[in-house]
């Protein structure tokens, strides 16, 4: 405590001798933390493009960086490293604090940089999907949830190396939730809304193939995929385009878009499983009146692996979440701390590095609601029970894990085989070699394990029935084991 104390001591000192300037320290603070939402027609309430525009909300800026309410980030950045991490150092508020104490000095405008535009590329995508009508926001200064189904006209699964989500009007989309759905899956809930799309507050109000699929807030361009890791579509899905739409005081319009790359060849694909669910606690979940109470779940390891992602999800009660991990040697890792949690806010958080988990590791989470007056963001007065579900009197405890899978191109699962909304698919795999191969199903709840198949196969594609796999409610996953050890591993959750 000592060091940091002394540490600002000295940061002080030595920013009192200097003369700090907008161009030289306030606009490259801004332009990191601020500019991703607050730019000219963006979803911010107000422009932090320029020196004037800047200067105006001087005083607001060092308050709600000093307050931490921006920028919006509300995990524990110091217990763990996040490539979406935003956040101001106290050296970056002690430059905001030093420029509006000296005046709000603009100082020398970089030299600009000359453009040749006659050489700038147009990105170039291979399917593009839009919504077919437009959303009218109600323009009350009350945030919005629509989901939109977007059936697609692929004939067969395609792997996605790039996606782009194009928001229709950047000034009222602040967030969205893609998911996959079998055609039809969705068309209940459809039905029942009158509006362009149906209203969803939370999660979907029902199991979806691959929820969770892919997620766009406006800081979070370019984060996701990799190289190394596809996304799939099956073929003929249908697209649900879940959007949090940001308060906004008059009436307003959005049709957004989709933008697909395709890979130039199948490859690994990233997973979002939500391995910690309401359905997975030991007790029901329902948060009395009048009450706080701790939720809790945890699940096992089976195989080594790398984690590249955790999103929690919660509703109003919610008021913190904790998420760790207890490798082997009981040595414990800190996954994801969040003292004040915030609906709307809700992210996935990228590891800056992939985080290792050897076989055996256990992953504990556990989230806090309170269900009294106490509460400022609890919906209900009076209080009264909620349970889960997908509204704003409802809640929800659900964290997605991210894994990122091996390149391996001589033995692998053929995927995806078995999604979230209860259905079991026939299994197939392929091998390069003739080559001894066990199949086995790990519960991710009790650790046992089934060996379904073990035998020696041939090279090409083979195929285990649906029939063959001991599966009830639970969380699952299943891998390819050859005589040097786990080759591929696809999780999974059965509801």
């Amino acid at each position: 405590m000592k060091s940091v104390f002394f540490l600002l001591s000295f940061l002080y000192s030595y920013y009192a001798a200097c003369q700090i300037t907008y161009f030289e320290h306030v606009a490259p603070i801004v332009k990191e933390n601020c500019q991703s939402c607050h730019s000219t027609d963006d979803i911010g309430p107000m422009s932090l493009s320029t020196y004037d525009e800047v200067a105006s909300y001087a005083s607001m800026i060092k308050f709600v960086m000093d307050t931490k309410l921006m920028p919006p980030f509300k995990a524990d950045y110091h217990k763990v490293e996040y490539a979406n991490e935003r956040s101001i150092s106290e050296a970056e508020k002690l430059f905001i604090a030093k420029w509006i104490e000296d005046g709000l000095l603009e100082g020398t405008p970089p030299d600009s940089i000359s453009v040749n535009i006659s050489k700038a590329i147009e990105p170039r995508y291979d399917y593009t999907i839009c919504m077919s009508e437009s959303f009218e926001h109600y323009g009350i200064y009350y945030d919005q949830y629509q989901v939109f189904v977007l059936p697609t006209s692929m004939n067969e699964g395609k792997y996605i190396k790039e996606i782009h989500f194009e928001p229709g009007n950047k000034e009222i989309v602040r967030s969205a939730t893609i998911s996959l759905a079998t055609k039809g899956r969705s068309s209940t809930m459809d039905n029942w809304d009158p509006r362009y799309g149906f209203f969803a507050y939370g999660n979907l109000g029902f199991n979806a193939t691959f929820p969770n699929w892919y997620n766009w807030m406006p800081h979070t361009k370019g984060l996701g995929l990799d190289n190394n890791n596809h996304l799939y579509i099956p073929k003929d899905s249908e697209i649900l385009m879940h959007i949090h739409y940001g308060p906004y005081g008059e009436i307003q319009k959005d049709s957004s878009c989709i933008h697909f790359e395709y890979a130039d060849k199948p490859g690994p694909i990233t997973q979002n499983v939500p391995l910690v669910h309401s359905e997975f606690v030991k007790d029901s979940f329902l948060i009395e009146s009048d009450l706080k109470k701790r939720i809790s779940s945890s699940f096992i390891i089976p195989v080594d692996t790398k984690l590249k992602s955790v999103t929690p999800l919660a509703h109003l009660l919610c008021r913190s979440w904790q998420v760790f991990a207890v490798l082997p040697d009981k040595t414990s890792i800190s996954l994801l701390s969040i003292d004040d949690w915030d609906f709307h806010w809700k992210e996935k958080y990228i590891f800056k590095n992939e985080i290792n988990l050897p076989s055996g590791t256990i992953i504990y989470a556990s989230a806090i609601y309170d269900n009294t007056s106490d509460n400022p963001y609890n919906p209900a007065s009076p209080t009264h029970t909620m349970k889960k579900g997908p509204h704003m009197f409802d809640e929800n405890f659900e964290c997605y894990f991210e894994f990122a899978m091996p390149d391996n191109n001589v033995y692998y699962l053929i995927k995806p085989f078995i999604s979230t909304d209860g259905r079991i698919q026939d299994v197939s795999f392929f091998t390069a070699n003739e080559d001894k191969l066990k199949l086995v199903l790990y519960d991710l709840t009790t650790g046992d394990e089934s060996i379904i198949s073990y035998n020696n196969y041939k090279p090409g594609v083979h195929t285990i029935q649906s029939s063959e796999l001991p599966l009830q409610k639970g969380r699952y996953s299943i891998s390819l084991v050859s005589a040097v050890g786990v080759e591929d591993t696809w999780w999974f959750v059965f509801l």
